[in-house]
């Protein structure tokens, strides 16, 4: 059985290895490392959005709906009810199936019905559209209770235990990535940059412009990185951000523990990308067209 927590997981849809440009079929690929093959996990042709990567199971949202692949069943399990369509965002809370998931009519959570079934209750009642478009979703472990939610008209945040949202002064622009690192948590918007916050209510500017929307943001531990529409920048978040890598739309990032200054990006179109001297060169790997998420081997 695959060890999926030691694999490098790709979600996108890859090209056919005769040597033209012809798709083969969306859906999450792994691979042991970034110069094996990847393999297509299971039958499914989903396009991948976001993964949640837990002990026993991986949490998939896509474009059609909401998925769990389950370790000890090898196989995909539908979490979506009729009411779930596109899922953007993924996080983690407590009870089964224990998600809270970002989507264009807001966020959500779900009870197992009569027959094991997942049921959906929005908790997004804003009247304006822009406000309930739900792109990113991210809980601080140390505020379980705070849903912080990325929307088309900024950031705002859902107490969950009193069932009460609350507005940043982050807004009137799109918010794609949310992360927390250095003690601070941060958000990448369409057209004002990167921006970080001491509690999710009032933001700063962290650095200089970046040019182009902000699509994920991650942190290496010694460097920030962000995927955005004109490729990837790194930075600290004081001084200027700096270009590396191929001028892609890039819509995904991430860096391995296990090999300090290997990184890896995914471009939409573009494929995947990766580099093992923090950003000095870089490389393609797999035969992949599109890319929106990957994830790298966690420590074990």
């Amino acid at each position: 059985m695959t060890d999926l927590c030691s694999h490098w997981l790709v979600g996108g849809s890859g090209l056919a290895h005769s040597g033209l440009h012809n798709a083969v079929g969306s859906g999450l690929y792994t691979a042991t490392t970034l110069d094996d093959p990847f393999t297509r996990l299971g039958h499914s042709q989903l396009t991948p959005f976001f993964v949640l990567r837990q002990a026993q199971r991986l949490a998939i949202g896509a474009n059609h709906g909401l998925w769990e692949w389950r370790r000890d069943e090898a196989r995909y399990v539908q979490l979506h009810d009729e009411t779930l369509t596109e899922v953007l965002g993924l996080a983690a809370v407590p009870g089964d199936p224990g998600l809270v998931i970002a989507c264009s009519y807001g966020i959500a959570t779900a009870y197992r019905d009569e027959l094991g079934a997942a049921r959906w209750t929005f908790h997004s009642d804003s009247p304006v559209p822009d406000e309930r478009f739900a792109n990113a979703l991210y809980i601080d472990p140390a505020h379980p209770d705070q849903w912080l939610v990325g929307t088309e008209a900024g950031v705002f945040i859902y107490l969950a235990t009193d069932h009460q949202w609350q507005t940043s002064d982050l807004n009137c622009t799109p918010v794609r990535a949310l992360c927390s690192a250095r003690g601070r948590l941060w958000a990448g918007t369409d057209d004002r940059g990167i921006l970080h916050s001491e509690d999710g209510l009032h933001w700063t500017q962290a650095g200089g412009p970046v040019e182009g929307a902000v699509y994920a943001l991650h942190d290496t531990g010694t460097s920030l990185l962000a995927a955005t529409q004109y490729g990837i920048v790194t930075g600290d978040g004081d001084g200027s951000w700096t270009q590396t890598g191929p001028r892609l739309s890039t819509t995904s990032i991430t860096s391995t523990p296990r090999t300090p200054g290997t990184w890896a990006a995914g471009a939409s179109p573009g494929g995947l990308w990766h580099t093992r001297d923090a950003g000095e060169h870089w490389q393609q790997a797999g035969h992949f067209k599109h890319v929106r998420v990957v994830l790298a081997p966690e420590e074990i």
